[in-house]
């Protein structure tokens, strides 16, 4: 039985590996230089990529791979696995052999889930030590705007780096399994495992993550920590409907910058004097701008930011990882109990 599973992966196994043998190859001979990546001119690491280059590419690619081998295996691995063969009807010529159901489930599940997990877990821990000198300089204060100044907690990020990944191939793995269990069709099952993976990933970093145990900070709103702030469309003289401030933690992942009113209540709109506080620079605005900061602060307004600082990237990344292996074993589970009791 694992040498007809073997049979059955090995095409695609040759042409995944391949690729990320290749993939791994150009970030380890890439990834030694990137740190010396500096001129004369004074320029950063993180601007130097922003401007362009080999290095820049790789990086946007390697990100990218991590991001959508998850979906790919479950999609073109997971979903056709048990679909395929139903559809085909072979299965039932390897049932009526010696093998019982639950070991050509077990063996199929295993062999395949297992080098679909260390394809992704190798290409993660590559693109994690490659990036290492970006993420360095983002904790030391530096900033880009774009996808170089993508902290490692960041959503976009998280998702690319670390053994997050690992778990996310396990359970994509699983749900197109048990999607093309319980369809019995190889081209629904795929749909309905992309469409499942894409909205689990995209519900997880606000619905879960966010809410584990995120770090509140209270300051007040100054001309130093001010990044900007959002006028009403209704003309110059509008209402402010939002202020963002900057909390001095190179890296956190901001979930929300909220202003509080005098009260203590989250102001949904502020009064439009406000707008004075981010004027354009010059002599006579700048009055206008302490001014605004003054009353702001005797108005007693305040600004609550909610974060994950990086320092929890870790443990985030353990509980994420944990979190989708127990719903990975979950849904095969479920498939064993479909294939013993629903199954003809």
């Amino acid at each position: 039985m694992t040498w007809l599973a073997w049979r059955q992966l090995r095409i695609q196994a040759v042409v995944v590996y391949g690729a990320l043998a290749v993939l791994a190859a150009v970030l380890g001979v890439t990834g030694a230089q990137l740190a010396d990546l500096s001129d004369t001119s004074g320029s950063t690491l993180l601007e130097r990529l922003a401007s362009g280059g080999a290095k820049g590419t790789m990086y946007f690619l390697g990100s990218a791979a991590v991001l959508t081998l998850p979906a790919i295996v479950g999609v073109f691995w997971g979903a056709p696995l048990v679909a395929r063969e139903l559809e085909a009807g072979t299965h039932r010529l390897v049932w009526s052999q010696t093998v019982t159901r639950s070991r050509w489930l077990a063996t199929k599940v295993a062999l395949t889930g297992l080098a679909a997990m260390a394809a992704v877990a190798l290409l993660s821990v590559v693109m994690t030590w490659w990036a290492g000198p970006i993420q360095s300089a983002i904790e030391s204060g530096q900033g880009v705007d774009g996808i170089f100044g993508l902290s490692r907690i960041s959503p976009w990020m998280f998702d690319a780096r670390g053994i997050a990944p690992i778990g996310y191939t396990a359970f994509a793995f699983a749900l197109g399994v048990t999607a093309g269990l319980v369809i019995r069709r190889t081209v629904p099952a795929m749909a309905v495992t992309l469409a499942v993976f894409v909205a689990v990933q995209i519900a997880m970093p606000l619905a879960v993550r966010a809410h584990l145990g995120p770090a509140e900070l209270t300051t007040a709103i100054t001309a130093e920590n001010l990044r900007g702030l959002m006028i009403s469309g209704r003309g110059p003289g509008g209402p402010v409907e939002e202020l963002n401030v900057s909390i001095g933690k190179p890296g956190a992942w901001v979930i929300a910058n909220e202003t509080l009113d005098p009260a203590g209540r989250v102001a949904g709109t502020l009064p439009s004097w406000v707008a004075d506080c981010g004027g354009p620079p010059g002599q006579q605005l700048q009055a206008q701008q302490r001014a605004c900061f003054a009353r702001l602060a005797d108005d007693g307004y305040r600004q609550r930011v909610t974060y994950q600082p990086d320092s929890r990237y870790w443990a985030l990344q353990a509980y994420e990882t944990a979190i989708f292996l127990a719903l990975a074993l979950g849904l095969i589970g479920f498939c064993f109990w479909w294939l013993r009791r629903r199954l003809t």
